[in-house]
């Protein structure tokens, strides 16, 4: 009996220690780094005499050049957290081609959260992690990573209410 009591109140501790579950959705936006290829082609030729030998020649050549530009977007972000599967739901216009994550929504990774923030990482592919902090008290979200940046505020929803529509 007495191992029962124990065992009950190690599982009332664990689940008082574990947050409740918690979906946001976060209107905001940001900036998205994209890569934009531009090609040039240019074409030369030339001649004229050394000494008394006569020479001449053309060429073409064709250059490429990657760089990035930053992109304006608004968007919207949906978090879940505390439920044993963190993740969430990144603009598109942060996600580079190749990228994980399923029907839009990414694993959250090293999730953190003290009485003021909440911080991860997410998943998005093997070089790109992106930031994610929410600070509790204001509602604001922010994501930072190689793909661009994006800031929003959050308001949190209530899963188990009636439908609006």
């Amino acid at each position: 009996m007495e191992a029962i009591v124990i065992s009950l109140f190690l599982v009332a501790v664990q689940a008082a220690s574990q947050p409740a579950p918690l979906e946001l959705t976060c209107g905001g936006g940001g900036s998205a780094n994209k890569a934009v290829v531009y090609s040039g082609n240019s074409y030369s030729s030339g001649s004229g005499y050394v000494g008394g030998t006569g020479f001449g020649g053309s060429g073409t050549t064709t250059t490429t050049v990657t760089v990035t530009r930053q992109q304006g977007f608004v968007d919207q972000v949906d978090v879940r957290l505390f439920n044993g599967d963190d993740r969430i739901r990144m603009p598109r216009t942060m996600l580079p081609p190749i990228h994980g994550g399923q029907d839009g929504w990414f694993k959250l990774k090293k999730v953190q959260a003290d009485s003021r923030y909440i911080r991860a990482t997410v998943a998005v592919n093997a070089l790109n992690n992106p930031k994610m902090v929410i600070d509790r008290m204001t509602g604001t979200i922010s994501l930072s990573g190689k793909a661009g940046d994006y800031t929003g505020q959050c308001q949190a929803v209530d899963v188990s209410a009636a439908p609006r529509f």
